[in-house]
């Protein structure tokens, strides 16, 4: 599992893997006092997880990201 830290303010974007229509993407949704999960399975078994604390997102991954040369990340094959 990889995991990464951001602050909350910080302005990340993740390319998704091949999706033809957001309904592909399976989603769970998690709310607690403290956090907001979201957890979410791509079609290409991309499986990752969304903390969002109220300084920090965590996010966690079976599968690593990469920063691409516009600034923006997507997840390794």
């Amino acid at each position: 599992m990889f995991n990464y830290s951001v602050n909350a303010n910080e302005n990340l974007v993740i390319k998704t893997p091949n999706v033809n229509s957001f309904s592909d993407i399976k989603i769970e949704q998690k709310q607690t006092a403290d956090c907001i999960i979201n957890h979410s399975i791509y079609p290409d078994g991309t499986d990752v997880t969304f903390s969002q604390l109220a300084n920090k997102i965590i996010i966690s991954s079976n599968k690593e990201l990469i920063k691409n040369d516009d600034g923006s990340y997507s997840f390794k094959n």
